[in-house]
């Protein structure tokens, strides 16, 4: 089998294109849509009816490029009549940061080079940006022409991407706090916060203005810390960033809002004439300006330009950056009294109040912990997340409390390395019970903090369950793409027994029913033999149908000790019709114990595997090829099963992409690009281990490591 990989979303299937029946749902065949509403009102009806219940936009292009049909979501997707954009390349629409690779994608499909792709994009139409998931196909028959569908997936983006700037900030603000712990003066402070705050809000150059007042009482403000992208030119020490007038270059509402300790925001030309050619002049294409306040005045302002792109920060970001001022604030407050002790002290409690007010307001279920896993604080969105009514329900317990049974052992193990590693630690996954006990799961992110004055631990917790379904979908995808592939080959196995069973019954009928002559002694020991022979064959029925059944258990996500053997054995059975052209299947069993796993998906990991080293062999050559599978154990508990074919080898280009999704080198109709990606996901979540040897001209060999099953556990039902 070939190869499969994950490239940032596109999918691209490189094969030959078939001529498509023109009645299917899929991609239209020879019959283009354009030429399908010409063909009249009926078939015009007929089309609109059908993608009116699509969620997709259908979209038809010329030989040119030209867009020459849209299908009625196009209004809903951009707000725009699709009639306006006929004529009109295809690629008018796309964002111009995603025009080239749309372009060579487009031309690729076109020109019938590769048979489909599937990437995400961003459209522009109007002021407005939606991310879709673009699907082409060229049209068969017809050079040049393409058809294809947009998908629109811009809340999934958005949502994905809040929930990143989120996790971004909040490390920020841990950075911010610790770098300003050890100092006490005030440049040294603002040279230790510009950084972090310029790399996670993507600003090009951020810098701190000091407000102080001239021999007149004037107040002005002069620049005492930087921080530039590389590229973008500093101003430190540009003559005009000190003593510079900034309220009265500022517009007078805007002087107001900074002086009630509110940021301001705004393109070169929203700011006075006095300050916009500045700007310009230093490239600036959107400036935000956060105020300082120290003892209730304006002491100060943080600055964030961008010189890249003149669009405004987020809500979000703003709300986060201003978090970030006001503990600055606080620092500047508190090392402007005498008394070091004091200062130090209040300023610690001041910073760890706004981390308090953070933790609040933070939208993702977040704990606080310390050292040895007991809860100080959590906030409400993880009281509500596990269906708690107060807070005060959780604090004290400890945080081994929040999960399953079986999973502490390993949720320990993580809470170690959190506790002593410098840096945030990730787990995936991690089954969490609520109040109620039903079980939610969520992925773990662990930072440290000082919490009241002593070392504690930030656990932000992200919920997984769409993600948990959508693996469920490609896993069950894979299966019924394994099961139509394997579905001729199944229908011979079954057919081959029954043949044998019905004419044995036959036989029987003959011989016993009701004009049959008198038995004699050798008649029943060969009516006996026969029905011996029906039973055989019945039982094989009998696997056959319980190895279909064990496959198709989608919802069966309970791990037990499994037979490793049995399911080898049953995979060898269903993939028989695949190996038996192609190769010799030599088994090299070793004495291993039950492993721990979920027969299911064990079946559908090693079944790719089989099928993957079949297809790597030209059939009719089974004298000369081997496909060979061995188990043994191996140390540290484990079970090495691995699964070697004397195949052409894969590609040192293709190895490493090998487990990534939707990459496939295999002919259109033969793979679905998902394999080797979901043996990958199934054989983590086991806690087991998959990797990959190849060597091209001499085959291949998939080694998959396994968990020895518990002495204490139940061995798996061997019925039906």
């Amino acid at each position: 089998m070939a190869d499969e990989r994950r490239e940032m979303g596109r999918e691209v299937v490189p094969a030959s294109i078939p001529e498509a029946s023109a009645g299917g749902l899929g991609i239209p065949g020879p019959l283009p849509f354009a030429a399908a509403v010409d063909g009249g009102p009926s078939m015009a009806r007929r089309l609109d009816a059908l993608e009116g219940l699509l969620s997709e936009v259908v979209f038809q292009l010329d030989g040119g490029g030209a867009i020459c049909y849209l299908g009625p979501g196009w209004e809903r997707l951009t707000g725009t009549l699709g009639a306006a954009w006929h004529g009109r390349t295809f690629l008018d629409v796309v964002h111009p940061e995603d025009r080239e690779s749309a372009r060579a994608v487009l031309e690729a499909v076109a020109a019938q080079r590769v048979a489909a792709s599937r990437d995400e994009v961003r459209l522009w139409v109007g002021e407005g940006v939606r991310w879709v998931v673009l699907s082409m196909r060229a049209v068969p028959g017809v050079p040049g022409e393409v058809v294809g569908t947009l998908l629109d997936v811009s809340s999934r983006r958005q949502a994905e991407e809040a929930v990143a700037t989120r996790e971004r900030y909040l490390e920020a603000m841990v950075e911010v706090q610790r770098r300003m712990m050890p100092h006490q003066l005030p440049l040294d402070l603002y040279s230790s916060v510009v950084e972090p705050l310029g790399k996670v809000s993507a600003a090009s150059r951020v810098y701190v203005f000091e407000m102080h007042r001239d021999e007149r009482g004037a107040v002005l403000a002069s620049q005492r810390a930087e921080w530039c992208e590389p590229g973008v030119a500093p101003n430190l020490e540009d003559p005009n960033m000190h003593g510079l007038p900034l309220l009265e270059a500022l517009r007078p509402e805007q002087a107001a809002t900074l002086m009630r300790g509110e940021p301001v925001q705004g393109l070169p030309r929203d700011f006075t004439p006095m300050l916009a050619p500045m700007l310009d002049e230093q490239g600036v294409r959107s400036v935000l300006l956060i105020p300082l306040h120290v003892h209730g005045q304006l002491f100060g302002v943080i600055g964030f330009d961008n010189c890249r792109e003149a669009r405004p920060w987020g809500h979000i970001e703003v709300n986060l950056l201003s978090g970030a001022a006001g503990t600055l604030s606080l620092a500047l407050e508190q090392r402007m009294d005498k008394a070091l002790r004091v200062r130090t002290e209040t300023t610690l409690r001041r910073t760890e109040a706004g981390v308090h007010l953070l933790i609040e307001a933070f939208p993702d279920p977040v704990m606080v912990h310390v050292g040895d896993g007991v809860l100080l604080s959590v906030n409400p969105a993880l009281t509500q997340y596990l269906g708690y009514r107060e807070p005060v329900e959780l604090v004290g317990r400890h945080v081994l409390e929040l999960v399953r049974a079986e999973d502490r052992g390993a949720a320990e193990l993580y809470l170690g390395q959190a506790v002593d590693g410098k840096h945030a630690s990730r787990a995936v996954e991690v089954p969490l019970i609520r109040s109620d006990g039903a079980t939610v799961v969520a992925d773990l992110v662990t930072l440290a903090v000082v919490f009241d004055g002593s070392p504690a631990w930030v656990t932000v917790a992200r919920d997984v369950t769409e993600r948990k379904r959508s693996q469920a979908q490609l896993i069950l995808a894979d299966r019924m793409a394994s099961m139509g592939l394997l579905a001729a080959g199944i229908a011979h196995e079954l057919n081959n027994p029954l043949a044998y069973v019905l004419s044995n019954l036959d036989f029987l009928h003959a011989t016993v029913g009701p004009r049959a002559r008198p038995l004699t002694p050798d008649d029943l020991v060969e009516c006996r033999q026969v029905l011996d022979d029906a039973r055989e064959g019945a039982e094989r029925m009998r696997q056959i149908v319980r190895q279909l059944r064990v496959f198709s258990r989608v919802e069966d996500t309970r791990e037990e000790p499994v037979d490793l053997h049995r399911v080898l054995d049953s995979v060898i059975q269903m993939a028989a019709s695949e190996v038996r052209p192609r190769a010799r299947l030599v088994k090299t069993y070793g004495a291993v114990p039950p492993v721990r796993g979920n027969e299911g998906k064990l079946f559908q990991v090693f079944l790719n595997l089989v099928i993957n080293a079949a297809h790597a062999i030209e059939e009719g050559q089974s004298e000369t090829n081997e496909i060979r599978i061995t188990t043994r154990p191996e140390e540290g508990a484990r079970v090495m099963v691995e699964v070697r074919d004397t195949g052409g080898g894969i590609p040192p280009e293709h190895l490493r992409r090998i487990f990534d999704p939707f990459f496939t080198t295999k002919s259109a109709g033969l793979g679905t690009g998902l394999g080797l990606s979901i043996c990958d996901t199934i054989v983590t979540a086991l806690g087991g281990h998959i990797s990959v040897e190849s060597s091209v001209g001499v085959g291949t060999t998939f080694r998959v490591a396994l968990h020895i099953a518990p002495p204490h556990a139940s061995a798996a039902n061997p019925g039906m």
